[in-house]
């Protein structure tokens, strides 16, 4: 055959039947209903999806925006990189910044911690030209008590600031577990501040709507949409109480969403909540120009580590990838020792030059919209966008997102999710690379400081609401692990189990790697037999190692033929210790070991939370 038949040569297309088929086959008699997935968002994802959904008459800059609020995308208008620089003094916070916009930041941020403990603004943003570069804060509460520091800082300059000088009162209350009695008062008080602010730059956003609160309390991307939309259509029915228009309201909104390692569901979560608040144009009879939305994206905290916490450069990077992917307008990555409350130039650099990486390296800047036409991507987005919409009318329908707040309802149902979260983490559904699958058991807990949550918000007349507790899904793992060393600390060992091999290598390792990994999760320590052949070589191994918790490692057969024989034999000579088994076992099985002595069957579907907890109370020499 030459060059050019093989050219011509057409292979056949094959149906979606042939190809569920031919996937059953492999699956040896289940359906292809095993592979779809069950997202905390109540959407089903299918293993294929195919050019039968269709195609979405949609362009980039038009609404409803999906695509972006720009037809050139990222040729347009960069994305800001909003890396916070802090520092002692002011002074250093100044020569932080000036070094950090030589290396490739394009946008002014510090934390608002630095003003509620004194620094001067003026000092922070010496030789910074206001004037070219955007700034970005959120104030957390201290918008008002701020505002005059802002004032004199920018007077010298003559400048129209650009950016963000914003607030979200909503989340401030939830998280300091307060909102002021009288909602009304607030409103009327802090809409005056912010037309305040507007006289800095008429540009500047200055209301905030932090989903990412909701984000890392564990709420679901659902929850995050219809949460920030209640929100900011509260924040814009107060405004015309005090005669403000929709139009100039909705253009001061800047919208902040975490970004998780869910990738694809980042994306639509991103997409599907552009169209929304574009939708909503409409019922406030207002052009949809001015519902562009402007998103600030973070990585989340929800997902971070302390152990191993290198991996977290790897999920901020991912996290960030699907953020630019899903069409941000300001990025910020944080470092990865920012689980710890403490980070340093190195990791500062890092996270800064993932933007950069992103920006030189991927091409990403040179295609507008690259997820558009994604079969997946679309389908996952209307899907997103249609449950985020009946979340978004059930808010409203049982009265806006404050009546929510004051039953504790919206409070509780992120709760849920988050123990959903920590729940299927325990089970390894969910995997969290370096905490609960593959963890370096010479990794070693890193003290951690308070990360900044603290708001600068004074609430008058306050009234108690339950408030969002924000937490990371590893931190289970991390206070069993931090419980391991101080044991170690003290006895001079770690805690340790034993694991009780039968038969050959090739019969015992997959089960006994299995229960290495849980254990090393746990900072556990395990130690091997060599492959028991009968009852006697497991009774020497037991009586040399001398440990409170042994688990049986073999294949199924080795079990029915040899196990029962050798759990018995232990416990005769050994009453006290606890024997566990290795994998799910068929029930009459399951009772004959149980009787023989096994306290309990470790696999797939048992809690690894749960077991490590029993493995440290009954390990001697236990801290109390």
């Amino acid at each position: 055959m030459e060059l050019k038949d093989v050219k011509n040569i057409t292979f056949p297309k094959p149906s979606f039947a042939e190809w569920k088929a031919a996937v059953e086959v492999t699956l040896k008699g289940k359906t292809i209903d095993k592979l779809k997935t069950h997202t905390y968002e109540g959407i089903t994802l299918d293993p294929l999806y195919t050019a039968s959904l269709g195609a979405k008459a949609e362009l980039p800059g038009f609404f409803p925006f999906t695509r972006g609020t720009s037809p050139m995308g990222y040729h347009e208008k960069p994305w800001l990189v909003v890396q916070p620089v802090s520092g002692i003094t002011a002074h250093e916070a100044n020569e932080k910044m000036l070094a950090a916009l030589k290396r490739g930041q394009n946008a002014v941020a510090f934390p608002a911690r630095m003003l509620a403990e004194g620094a001067r603004l003026e000092n922070m943003i010496k030789n910074i030209p206001l004037t070219e570069i955007p700034i970005f804060m959120d104030l957390k509460g201290g918008q008002q008590n701020f505002l005059p520091q802002f004032k004199a800082a920018v007077q010298p300059q003559h400048a129209q600031l650009t950016g963000v000088l914003a607030e979200d009162p909503i989340t401030q209350w939830l998280l300091g577990g307060q909102m002021p009695e009288d909602t009304d008062g607030y409103f009327v008080k802090w809409l005056k501040t912010i037309e305040e602010y507007q006289k800095l730059g008429k540009d500047l956003k200055t209301i905030l709507i932090n989903t990412a609160v909701y984000h890392n309390g564990g709420a679901n991307a659902v929850q995050e949409i219809a949460y920030g939309l209640a929100a900011a259509v509260q924040y814009l029915l107060e405004g015309q109480k005090q005669g403000l228009s929709v139009a100039s309201l909705a253009g001061k909104i800047v919208f902040s969403f975490a970004v998780s390692s869910n990738y694809f569901m980042t994306i639509a979560k991103l997409r599907a909540a552009r169209r929304l608040w574009a939708c909503l144009a409409e019922p406030f009879e207002t052009a949809p120009e001015h519902f562009k939305m402007a998103i600030h994206a973070v990585t989340s905290e929800l997902t971070e580590t302390v152990y191993d916490e290198h991996v977290n450069i790897l999920r901020g990077t991912n996290q960030a990838f699907a953020a630019v992917i899903g069409g941000i307008d300001y990025l910020e990555i944080h470092p990865y020792n920012h689980a710890r409350g403490k980070t340093d130039d190195l990791s500062e650099r890092i996270a800064r030059n993932t933007h950069l990486i992103l920006k030189e390296e991927t091409n990403i800047t040179t295609v507008v919209d690259p997820a558009g036409g994604s079969w997946y991507i679309e389908q996952l987005t209307d899907e997103m966008a249609e449950k985020a919409w009946k979340k978004f009318l059930e808010i409203d329908e049982a009265g806006g997102i404050l009546t929510l707040i004051k039953q504790g309802t919206m409070q509780k149902e992120i709760a849920e999710v988050f123990h959903e979260r920590n729940q299927n983490a325990a089970f390894r559904k969910d995997s969290l690379i370096g905490t609960n699958v593959y963890p370096n058991p010479a990794d070693t807990f890193k003290p951690a400081a308070q990360v900044d949550r603290e708001s600068y918000m004074k609430v008058e007349k306050p009234i108690d609401i339950i408030p969002i507790t924000l937490n990371r899904v590893s931190v289970q793992f991390e206070r069993i692990r931090l419980r391991s060393e101080r044991l170690r600390a003290s006895s001079g060992a770690a805690p340790k189990i034993g694991l009780i091999n039968l038969k050959d290598i090739k019969s015992y390792k997959p089960r006994a790697d299995f229960i290495k990994g849980i254990a090393a999760a746990g900072g556990i320590e395990t130690l091997e037999s060599e492959g028991c052949q009968s009852g006697e070589d497991a009774v020497r191994y037991v009586g040399t190692t001398n440990l409170a918790n042994y688990c049986v490692c073999g294949s199924d057969a080795d079990y029915m033929e040899l196990a029962a024989d050798v759990i018995q034999e232990i416990k005769k000579h050994f009453p006290q210790i606890q024997i566990y088994c290795a994998g799910k076992q068929p029930k009459e099985l399951e009772i004959t070991l149980s009787a023989a002595g096994v306290k309990d069957f470790i696999h797939m579907r048992t809690n690894s939370i749960t077991f490590l907890e029993e493995l440290l109370a009954s390990a001697r020499g236990e801290m109390k």
